[in-house]
């Protein structure tokens, strides 16, 4: 099993808890209802995941998080605002870059 896709699964399960939908994790992640269906027995068979009434992490899968340290991060932890270092321009702004104006060296004659 593709270990990338088995973390995004097992962080996606310890985000939603209980409120996870099947459908959303075909979506998110783009994979086929079979694809999923394998990965997600493989993980029960690997003891990250267990379904007692609903699919929780186990002990081993919040150990896995926690070793690559996503065990405390939320998909809507990022604001948008932190993406972005500077006030975005306007369109009908020029866009001049940094150093712009300083003289052009060349060997070139």
């Amino acid at each position: 099993m593709d270990k990338y896709k088995t973390v995004m699964i097992l962080h996606y399960f310890n985000n939603v808890r209980a409120s996870y939908s099947y459908n959303e994790l075909l979506m998110l992640f783009g994979f086929q209802k079979e694809q999923l269906d394998l990965m997600l027995e493989e993980l029960l068979k690997a003891d990250m995941l267990k379904l007692d009434q609903y699919f929780k992490l186990t002990d081993k899968g919040l150990d896995e998080l926690k070793r690559i340290n996503l065990l405390e991060v939320d998909y809507d932890s990022v604001d948008e605002e932190e993406i972005f270092t500077q006030t975005p321009m306007s369109f009908t702004e020029v866009y001049i870059p940094k150093r712009f104006d300083k003289k052009f060296k060349s060997n070139i004659i």
